[in-house]
C-alpha cells in the first residue's frame, strides 16, 4: 500500500532531522503557502523554530553578514552561518529553479559539505554546517537546475497531494533525535540497497542517500539494526521503482537467463566460514546457454518510470549550460559603471559608493580612532578613504537578441527550425532577450503589439511566446515600432550599451494595423494599405541605427511575398527564407 503523502513528507523532514548527512530536502509541486509551516515544523523538530527563507532575490550581504550592536557595534556572522552551541537552522527555498546565482552558490558550499568558511567584511568563521535546507520545485523546472545543485538534495518527496499542514512530530521521534544515535547496517542489508538503486547512474549519492534514509527510518521505529524492510520503506518514501524481476528476461533477445539476486542468501554464503563457493556451485547458479548472434542494444530502465520519481533529471532535457553557477564574462563598451544588481561590495573610492558596507566596515574602529566616541553625545562617525566601499555588480548581458514575431504568418510552416540558429547565439552567448509580439491571441488589444524583457533565453515566456495562438490583426507597425523604442534604449539611452545586438523579425509583411489605430486603439473605417505603409516607415528607422545585425525571416513562397522583400530592404536586413512546411 502507498504511503500517504503526509506520511512521506512528515518522515523525510524526520529523517533529515536525525541524521545531519541529510540535510537537503526537496518537495516536488508543493502548494507555496504551505512551505512556512513546513518550515516551523522542522524547525521546532530541531530546537530553533524561526527558519530563514532564501528567496529568489537572495544576495550574499544578508545571507553572510549581518550587524551586531553586542557586545560592540560591528559585523556579525549571517544567518546561513550556524551559531556555535545554537541549533540547526531551517533554511526555506520558495523555488529552487528560480534561486538567485548568491543562494546556489551558498546551497553548493553548505549542503553536503563538512566544514564552511567565511572570508568577507573582516570576518574570518570556520564552522561545520548543520543547516537543514528545504527547497520546492515543480516538477517541470527540473531542467532549468544544475545537477550538482540537484545532488545536494538526498531526500525527494513528490508533495503535489499536500493540502494540509501536518500533525505534531511523534513523541518518540523527539526521543530518537535525543538520543542522537542512528541503527547500524548489516552487510546483507547493504546489498539490498544496492539491489534496490537503478544500475548505470554515475556516482554513488543515490546508493548512500537511500542507504541513510533506510538507517534513519529504522532509528525512528526504536530499532538499532537496519533491516531489509527499512530499505524497502526508504525506496517507498522516496518512490523508487521496485527492482526488476531478473529471472524473468525470456524476451530480452540476449541468450542469457540471469538468476535473480537473493541478498539474505548471500549474506548466509557469506557468513559460512568465510569459504567461496566451489567453480561447480558457482557454475550451478547460472543457467549458461549459447550465446545469441550479436544484436545492437537500446538502453532500457531497470523498471518502468514513474512519474512520481525522485530523480525526473534522469529524463528531463536540460535548460541550462553545465556552467551556470559562474558569472557571464562582463564587456563593457562604455566606461559607465554596471548598474546592475548588487551582488557585494569591493574598496573603492569613487563612482557607486556601497554606504552601508562602508559604515559596517568603519563602525568597528570608532573606538580606536576616538576614545569618547560612546561616551560622548552621538557625533558622526570618523571615516577615513581606506574605508569607502562602492557595489560589485552583476554585469548586464553584453549581447542581445530581439525577437519580432509575427505569429499571423506561422501557418504553413515551422518556424523552430528558422529560429533555431539564432536562439542557440542567444543561449550560448547568455545575451538578454527581448520578445515582441505581434498578432497572438488572448491579449488585452489585439490593435497592439506586446513586448517583455528576460535577462535569458531560459525565462519561461520566451517558451510561450513561440508558442502562442495565432490572433486576428496584425499590429506589424506597432511591433516594429516597439523594436525601434527598445534598440534606442539599449543602444544610447541604456546603462551599457550592448556589444553585440541581433535582431530577427519573422513576418509575412502584411501589417493590416496602422500605427495610429494602434497608438488610439480604435480601428478606423477604411485602412487599405497604410498598416503596410508604415510597417516600413518604421523599418527605414531601423536602417538607421548603427551596430545592429537584422534579419527578416520569410515564411516562404505564397501570393503577396514582395511586401517581405521590400521590408527587408526598407530596414537594411539580410533576407532568409524560413523552415521546411509542415
Amino acid at each position: 500500500m502507498a504511503m500517504p503523502t503526509a506520511s512521506r513528507v512528515r518522515y523525510a523532514l524526520a529523517c533529515a532531522a536525525l541524521d545531519p548527512r541529510l540535510r537537503g530536502v526537496l518537495l516536488f509541486d508543493l502548494e507555496p503557502a504551505l512551505l512556512l509551516g513546513i518550515g516551523h515544523w522542522l524547525g521546532s523538530l530541531l530546537g530553533n523554530p524561526h527558519p530563514y527563507v532564501l528567496g529568489a532575490s537572495a544576495v550574499a550581504n544578508t545571507a553572510w553578514t549581518g550587524l551586531a550592536s553586542r557586545p560592540a557595534f560591528g559585523v556579525s556572522p549571517g544567518p546561513l552561518v550556524d551559531k556555535r552551541g545554537a541549533p540547526p537552522l531551517t533554511v526555506l527555498v520558495s523555488d529552487l529553479a528560480r534561486l538567485s546565482l548568491t543562494g546556489q552558490r551558498a546551497a553548493i558550499a553548505l549542503l553536503d559539505a563538512d566544514v564552511a568558511h567565511l572570508e568577507r567584511e573582516g570576518l574570518s568563521v570556520t564552522w561545520a554546517p548543520r543547516s537543514r535546507w528545504v527547497a520546492t520545485c515543480a516538477r517541470a523546472d527540473v531542467g532549468r537546475i544544475p545537477p550538482h545543485l540537484l545532488d545536494r538534495f538526498p531526500l525527494r518527496v513528490n508533495a503535489a497531494g499536500l493540502h494540509a499542514d501536518l500533525e505534531p512530530p511523534a513523541e518518540k521521534w523527539r526521543r530518537a533525535l535525543a538520543r542522537g544515535r542512528l541503527a547500524t547496517m548489516p552487510d546483507e542489508v547493504a546489498r539490498e540497497v544496492l539491489d534496490r538503486v537503478p544500475a548505470g547512474v554515475a556516482g554513488a549519492r543515490r546508493d548512500l542517500a537511500l542507504a541513510r534514509i533506510s538507517r534513519a527510518l529504522a532509528t525512528l521505529g526504536g530499532r538499532t539494526r537496519t533491516t531489509n524492510a527499512d530499505v524497502r520503506r526508504a525506496a517507498s518514501l522516496l518512490r523508487l521503482p521496485a527492482p526488476r524481476d531478473r529471472g524473468h528476461d525470456a524476451g530480452s533477445g540476449d541468450g542469457v537467463a540471469r538468476e535473480r539476486y537473493d541478498p539474505e542468501a548471500a549474506g548466509r554464503a557469506g557468513r559460512r566460514g568465510g569459504e567461496e563457493p566451489s567453480p561447480s556451485a558457482r557454475a550451478d547458479g547460472f543457467n549458461v546457454v549459447a550465446p545469441a548472434p550479436a544484436q545492437p542494444l537500446a538502453p532500457s530502465p531497470v523498471s518502468p518510470a514513474d512519474p512520481g520519481g525522485p530523480y525526473p533529471e534522469d529524463d528531463t532535457e536540460p535548460e541550462r549550460d553545465p556552467g551556470s553557477l559562474r558569472s557571464p564574462t562582463a564587456r563593457h563598451s562604455s566606461s559607465r559603471p554596471s548598474h546592475g544588481r548588487s551582488v557585494g561590495s569591493r574598496p573603492g573610492t569613487f563612482g557607486d559608493l556601497a554606504l552601508v558596507a562602508t559604515i559596517l566596515g568603519a563602525a568597528p574602529l570608532q573606538a580606536r580612532r576616538c576614545e569618547d566616541h560612546y561616551s560622548r553625545p552621538p557625533h558622526p562617525l570618523h571615516l577615513i578613504p581606506p574605508d569607502l566601499r562602492v557595489h560589485r555588480r552583476s554585469a548586464d548581458p553584453a549581447r542581445l537578441l530581439v525577437l519580432v514575431l509575427d505569429h499571423t504568418c506561422r501557418a504553413g510552416w515551422n518556424w523552430l527550425d528558422a529560429l533555431a540558429p539564432y536562439l542557440q547565439w542567444a543561449y550560448t552567448g547568455r545575451a538578454g532577450v527581448s520578445v515582441i509580439e505581434v498578432g497572438a491571441a488572448g491579449v488585452a488589444n489585439e490593435l497592439r503589439a506586446q513586448r517583455f524583457s528576460a535577462s535569458s533565453l531560459l525565462d519561461p515566456r520566451v517558451v510561450r511566446a513561440l508558442e502562442r495562438p495565432v490572433g486576428r490583426c496584425t499590429p506589424l507597425a506597432h511591433g516594429l515600432d516597439l523594436a525601434v523604442e527598445t534598440l534606442r534604449h539599449r543602444l544610447h539611452l541604456g546603462r551599457i550599451p550592448a556589444d553585440d545586438v541581433l535582431l530577427v523579425i519573422v513576418t509575412d509583411g502584411r501589417g493590416n494595423i496602422p500605427l495610429r489605430a494602434s497608438a488610439t486603439g480604435r480601428l478606423p473605417d477604411h485602412v487599405g494599405s497604410e498598416g503596410v505603409e508604415d510597417a516600413l516607415a518604421m523599418a527605414r528607422e531601423l536602417s538607421r541605427m548603427k551596430r545592429i545585425h537584422a534579419v527578416v525571416l520569410d515564411p516562404g513562397p505564397r501570393p503577396g511575398a514582395a511586401l517581405t522583400r521590400a521590408l527587408a530592404e526598407a530596414c537594411g536586413a539580410r533576407l532568409q527564407q524560413g523552415g521546411e512546411p509542415r
